[in-house]
Formats: structure tokens, sequence, C-alpha cells
């Protein structure tokens, strides 16, 4: 069966048990306007779906973000502090690894948090996405204590609280091949990807509270993807059994 039969045959299946798959989508690395920003936002605008875009603090210019987001229907997350390595030789790539100072780590999150809040009062949710979507446990709680009311990583979640008071909604569908071609999947990998989570919503296997999430990248992005994709999601919204929730559904509840 191909990933749109697939994800069909899952969406009836949610439709005939009066079940509502809810979905989110999450765009990260944002720092500035660019050609690169302009397909996503249209795709937004044709499917009225919110995306959350992960703004990374540290040198983003947000007076031009401001400006070309004006009457835009996105949400902003805070995406780190600097998008800056800091694990340890032989580790994977993270921002807020184990192996780094907690002092440094608390202070950076809550700085990326104080800078955007200042920028975006209106259009900000306290939400932390850690780069590369890897964060130390120690960090996690106390991301609290820097303000965050929200925590989205990848993969599915393991409690809808990844601290008291730091609620987590994870995304688990991501759009582009990073361990091959660094490219867009195709619309049939993403169907696919997106009925295995729902399944695993509606059988038991994951959380079946928690949204299903959309992982885009628009700096990697050419428009001919985003075309498929709208196409995908334009499909995705027609279909009775579907909900396309914006971010603050996600996480302001």
């Amino acid at each position: 069966m191909t990933g749109a039969g697939a994800l069909l045959r899952e969406l009836d299946r949610w439709a005939s048990d009066r079940l509502t798959a809810t979905i989110w989508w999450r765009d990260d690395d944002l720092q500035r306007p660019t050609p690169a920003l302009e397909p996503l936002l249209a795709m937004a605008d044709a499917t009225g779906w919110a995306p959350g875009l992960a703004v990374i603090p540290e040198g983003a210019d947000t007076d031009a973000l401001a400006a070309r987001l004006t009457g835009v229907g996105a949400e902003l997350l805070v995406h780190g502090f600097a998008h800056r390595n800091h694990a340890a030789a032989g580790e994977k790539k993270c921002e807020f690894p184990a192996s780094r100072p907690l002092s440094g780590s608390c202070r950076d999150a809550g700085e990326g948090l104080t800078r955007l809040r200042q920028a975006f009062p209106d259009r900000l949710l306290p939400c932390f996405v850690p780069p590369w979507n890897r964060i130390a446990p120690d960090l996690v709680d106390c991301l609290t204590d820097s303000g965050f009311t929200g925590l989205s990583t990848f993969g599915p979640r393991h409690a809808s609280e990844a601290a008291p008071g730091l609620r987590r909604v994870n995304t688990h569908i991501d759009v582009i091949d990073w361990r091959g071609t660094r490219k867009f999947v195709g619309t049939g990998a993403v169907a696919a990807a997106l009925a295995n989570h729902l399944e695993a919503r509606r059988i038991g296997r994951a959380d079946a509270k928690e949204p299903s999430g959309l992982l885009t990248h628009h700096l990697v992005m050419v428009d001919e993807d985003w075309r498929a994709l709208e196409t995908l999601a334009l499909e995705l919204k027609s279909h009775a059994a579907v909900d396309l929730i914006a971010p603050r559904d996600c996480f302001c509840l």
C-alpha cells in the first residue's frame, strides 16, 4: 500500500471510531526573512494552518521578522539560543548537552526567551525547542525557572509534562532525509510516517492525546517541496477526522 493509501485508510479508521486526528506543524532555524521563507508562508496562507516557527534568538533580525510576519497566522517558539554545538568530542551535536555546565545552559535558555519575548510580546509562545532536538535532562528540570511552559523535541513523548508545569508536545514526521540525500523525502514518505504515528496513537502504542507533529526546515527546502506538502495538507484538511491545529492549541491548554 502506498503512503497516501495507508494514511487515508488510517484516517478513515479514526473517522469510523469518531476520533479526531490532531496534527500540528513546526519549522526550525528561523532568524530573518529570506526567499526560502516565502513558500512556507504561502502554504500557511493557502491551507489556513498556522505553523510554529522556531526562532534562533542570537543573531535574529527581529525587526525584519516582525515586519514580514505582520498579518501572518504563525506563532513563534524559542529555538535554543545560538544553535551552537557544545557537545563534547564523540557526542552527537547538541547546544544543551549534559557535558555542558548547567549554569551556562540555563543562562542561554533564559536569555533566548527574554530576547524573543521583548521582540514578539503577542506572538511568542514560551516553548523551548532545543537545536538538533536534544537536551540534557537536568536542563529540562530547570526550564520552568527560566519562564518556559512548553518543550518540543522529536519522537513520541513519554508523558504530557516533561517536568512539572512544562507541557511537552513533540514532532514526529521530519520531511528531510538527514542521513541520506539531505533533501525532501517526498509526500509518500511523509504520509506513511504520519499514518504510522496516527496508528500508534489509535491503538495505544503512543500517547493518544499528543498531536502528531510535522517538522519542516525551510532553509533546505525548495518550492516544489512546499507545493507537494501544500497538496497533502489540503487533502488532510478535507478529511472529516482531521484537525490541523495551531501551536497555541498544543501549549496553551
